[in-house]
């Protein structure tokens, strides 16, 4: 009873949520979203919390704020009378129960971790080496520092040390009878430790996309993979993509540092996951290297990323940034030395530059095309020895987002569509359908346009003008809220109970996708002076290019027309990249200069960019589409 009272008298209220048991405290006045978030039920929230999407919805029971204008937009009366309400909309008033169903969650999803694999020369930054060193003694009253100098000059090091380090100093070669391992970073003593631990020396490189933190555990003496790991980027709570981040670290008094925060923590926690899998101390992990798009590695910096939001969206540094392992705020040995690649412009970031690093070589004559697919698609051609890059605003259709029954490539999502004279998909992990993810996505959408449901434009048929197709598939064809849908999953196939399809307005949204990214690439093209025809390959870089189908992928005209053995999928090449550097200072030297080679194209300056959006916004005939090996 007394706690009851407390609740009142501090304005919280007690928050149930079902099916995962958990109890928290909240402010009044806070969304159930918020609250999930602290409880740790991570809602899926595509548009940000903006109330736009309809996907953040929940069955909640108690005391609630009344229905607001989106909801009632995005909700039938029948489902706010049954006690659905949107996370990012409903206030907890008093106290409550919520249950946040599997469709929206926001779930850990499939993610490729394996990237692309060649010959390097392994020469680390760090090195580890044990000395034995001579006590200090009347006749040599050398400083410790000085001593431990000297025995480093042998190695042909000329120490320097911090003052952190310095600090240190004394107390550990005493503890260790003067016999101790030096971390070594470029000349600079980063960590002593006692006896010989030369052998334990780790580093961890991390791709931090939008979406998703792939992050990677390498012994940095051999450069072996020892670990894997990844994680969904907690950031998708303040929006799925980047503009709605940098709108809202422009518009929260906190919100950069929110940001931060979230991301920091979700680094940690990749760190905490793989060192423990391997059984390594986090205080033996003494380098970092980091990738990511130009607002990622800015935000986890701590940079100003309004610039990002308006034109000429200049960012705040574009060079290689390397701080210390405390001043990042990672768990790792606190003199660590962490490395953020170079970006080449406000929307061409480092994740790029690990591309290029891995897949691409700088005296290649060829032209070769390299393109990650994603919210923020960015892409980079080689052409007679130049390299040209550019990042297409796609928006998250490909991640699921902006799709009704969109979702992420998580369990359960339908990841491969074959439309025939019937429909057939798979499901990730083979589990009752909970929606479709991109991969599934533009499979359906390349099966409806060769089964006659879509025309070129993207125009769907209506019922009544399916007469001629299969009958499975006309069947299929249904008068939705907004016109018509087309069925991929039946209500008695899902684990929805309630039919999973693609919607006319879905379809829009894959075409203002797909004819950004397309659009872009014959940018390059016409930039450079060359054209598909050229193309010795093309390199589909990411998670999402090792999952989509390549034949797919050309009959939508997402990717140009060419021999389907000259698409490659490369997997997480940008966590390649990192990983190259992380093991190599000839690498990383590298990136540095490819970053600085690199031409940066600006779309928005090329006239002819929007011409030429409008026109890939269409599908190609299937004539068009036609390649070797489809």
């Amino acid at each position: 009873m007394r706690g009851q009272e407390n609740e009142a008298e501090t304005g919280l209220a007690r928050v149930k949520f079902e099916p995962d048991d958990i109890e928290v405290f909240v402010p009044k006045g806070t969304t159930i979203a918020k609250a999930a978030f602290a409880a740790g039920c991570g809602v899926e929230m595509p548009c940000g919390g903006m109330g736009t999407c309809g996907k953040c919805r929940v069955h909640a029971e108690g005391e609630l704020s009344e229905p607001d204008s989106s909801e009632k937009r995005l909700l039938s009366a029948e489902a706010l009378a049954e006690g659905i309400r949107l996370a990012c909309r409903a206030k907890i008033e008093g106290d409550a129960v919520v249950e946040v169903p599997a469709a929206s969650r926001s779930i850990v999803q499939k993610i490729l971790s394996d990237g692309v694999t060649r010959d390097v020369h392994v020469a680390p930054a760090v090195q580890k080496i044990y000395v034995e060193l001579p006590k200090p003694t009347l006749i040599d009253e050398r400083g410790e520092f000085e001593r431990l100098a000297a025995g480093l000059m042998m190695y042909d090091i000329e120490a320097q040390i911090g003052v952190p380090m310095a600090r240190e100093l004394p107390k550990i070669l005493r503890a260790a009878d003067y016999r101790v391992t030096a971390v070594v970073s470029e000349d600079w003593v980063i960590a002593v430790e006692p006896g010989n631990t030369a052998r334990h020396n780790y580093g961890v490189a991390f791709d931090i996309g939008s979406t998703t933190i792939a992050g990677y555990l390498i012994d940095v003496n051999t450069g072996h993979e020892l670990a894997v790991t990844s994680a969904m980027n907690p950031q998708m709570a303040y929006g799925d993509d980047l503009v709605s981040r940098i709108n809202f670290a422009m518009t929260e008094p906190r919100g950069l540092g929110m940001l931060r925060d979230s991301l920091l923590d979700a680094l940690n926690r990749v760190i905490r996951q793989l060192v423990e899998n391997q059984g390594v101390d986090q205080s033996s992990v003494y380098e970092v290297t980091i990738v990511g798009n130009t607002c990622m590695t800015h935000i986890f910096l701590g940079l100003d990323i309004t610039t990002l939001g308006t034109s000429p969206y200049v960012p705040t540094i574009c060079g290689q940034m390397t701080l210390r392992g405390e001043e990042a705020g990672l768990e790792v040995n606190p003199g660590a030395r962490v490395h953020v690649l170079p970006n080449v412009a406000g929307f061409v970031g480092s994740d790029l530059v690990g591309v290029v690093l891995s897949v691409l070589r700088e005296d290649d004559k060829r032209t070769r095309l390299a393109v990650d697919v994603g919210t923020n698609g960015e892409m980079a051609l080689q052409h007679d020895g130049r390299l040209y890059a550019c990042s297409a605003a796609a928006g998250p259709a490909f991640e699921g987002a902006r799709i009704a029954y969109g979702m992420r490539g998580s369990v359960g999502a339908i990841d491969s569509v074959c439309i025939t004279d019937h429909v057939e998909f798979t499901t990730v992990d083979d589990k009752p359908a909970l929606g479709i993810c991109g991969s599934g996505v533009i499979d359906a959408v390349a099966g409806m346009l060769d089964a006659g449901v879509l025309d070129e434009s993207g125009r769907m048929l209506i019922p009544s003008e399916a007469g001629n197709l299969p009958s499975d598939i006309a069947n299929r064809l249904v008068d939705g809220r907004d016109g018509p849908e087309f069925v991929i999953a039946w209500a008695g196939e899902t684990a929805r109970r309630e039919n999973i399809t693609l919607s006319q307005r879905d379809v829009r949204q894959l075409q203002l996708a797909k004819g950004s990214i397309r659009a872009a690439i014959e940018t390059l093209f016409k930039v450079a002076g060359t054209n598909s025809s050229e193309l010795e390959d093309i390199l589909l870089a990411g998670a999402f290019g090792n999952y989509i189908r390549k034949e797919s992928a050309v009959r939508i005209g997402l990717i140009p027309s060419i021999d389907m053995d000259k698409i490659v999928p490369v997997g997480n090449a940008a966590g390649a990249g990192a990983k190259l550097a992380l093991i190599s200072v000839r690498e990383r030297e590298r990136a540095r200069r490819l970053a600085s080679r690199i031409e940066h194209i600006e779309l928005a300056s090329h006239s002819d960019y929007e011409n030429e959006f409008m026109d890939k916004m269409l599908f190609p005939s299937s004539a068009d589409a036609a390649v070797t090996g489809r």
